[in-house]
């Protein structure tokens, strides 16, 4: 039944974009540098942007930060068997290799409320929010249940536009992880009504609802102050070929691979500096 349930996920809830990452690491493991560049296309801007939004420095220790990220990704690619267990390690390797302390100030105060999250608030707020990646599959490299993640956003919502999350009642909190799930089911009009009617006792969640909505013009400004340009894309780029077709792969032990088929946790720790 398992397998049945993921194969029915992977033909209902995928994306063209996520049909070809998928053949983009199925080639790739097969130690073709190119395909590994298609595969890391998908991933770059969300790399870049997770280190921009962690701590200030040049555009040139970003971009060989991240060239040692996907250089080290394709040493350890043969581990991943799903497209997801690819997305766990990269997830993984950013958050684990964050700085303890750093400096945080940025001229952009939305910047400094970004870098002040935790690294995995920050990491699964960026996927979801930036990246428009589904609940599912954030929920699939953060291990954690859908309830947990929505929990994990709207406190991160509520962090970024000024509000304490402390500071809310049980059940304001409740209401407002209820509307960070109606944010995915937006085209259900019933659900939103219902929803309507459960916060309008509640003047503070509308208020903090409305913020949540306005938020969202600013991020996109903040995303592209670290997107990269086609040049710096390309430069980079063609840096991580090099560095792959420097770098062997690894094979894993057939134990590690069997066990990763039913649950990724197999892997080498992969090293950012």
């Amino acid at each position: 039944m398992g397998f049945i349930r993921r194969l029915y996920d992977r033909l209902l809830r995928s994306t063209p974009e996520r049909k070809a990452a998928r053949a983009h690491l199925k080639a790739a493991k097969l130690e073709d540098q190119e395909q590994y560049l298609g595969l890391v296309n998908h991933y770059l801007d969300l790399a870049l942007t997770f280190y921009g939004s962690t701590l200030p420095e040049p555009v040139e220790n970003r971009l060989a930060r991240t060239e040692q990220l996907f250089a080290g990704l394709w040493q350890h690619l043969r581990y991943a068997e799903r497209l997801s267990d690819f997305e766990y390690m990269l997830g993984r390797a950013q958050i684990d290799n964050c700085a303890e302390r750093g400096p945080l100030a940025s001229s952009e105060p939305l910047v400094t409320k970004l870098r002040l999250l935790e690294p995995h608030a920050r990491f699964a707020y960026l996927t979801h929010e930036f990246e428009n990646w589904s609940e599912r599959w954030v929920t699939l490299i953060m291990r954690v249940r859908p309830p947990a993640l929505h929990r994990m956003l709207s406190e991160a919502r509520c962090e970024l536009c000024g509000v304490s999350w402390a500071s809310l009642s049980r059940e304001e909190r409740e209401c407002l992880e209820a509307v960070s799930v109606a944010f995915e089911q937006c085209t259900n009009l019933r659900a939103n009504k219902a929803l309507h009617e459960r916060i309008k006792p509640y003047p503070r969640v509308l208020e903090i609802k409305a913020q949540w909505l306005e938020l969202r013009p600013a991020l996109v400004e903040v995303r592209h102050r670290y997107l990269p340009s086609q040049e710096e894309r390309e430069q980079l780029l063609a840096a991580i070929l090099q560095s792959c077709c420097q770098i062997p792969m690894q094979r894993p032990p057939l134990v590690d691979r069997m066990v990763n088929t039913v649950h990724f946790s197999r892997h080498a720790k992969i090293k950012v500096s």
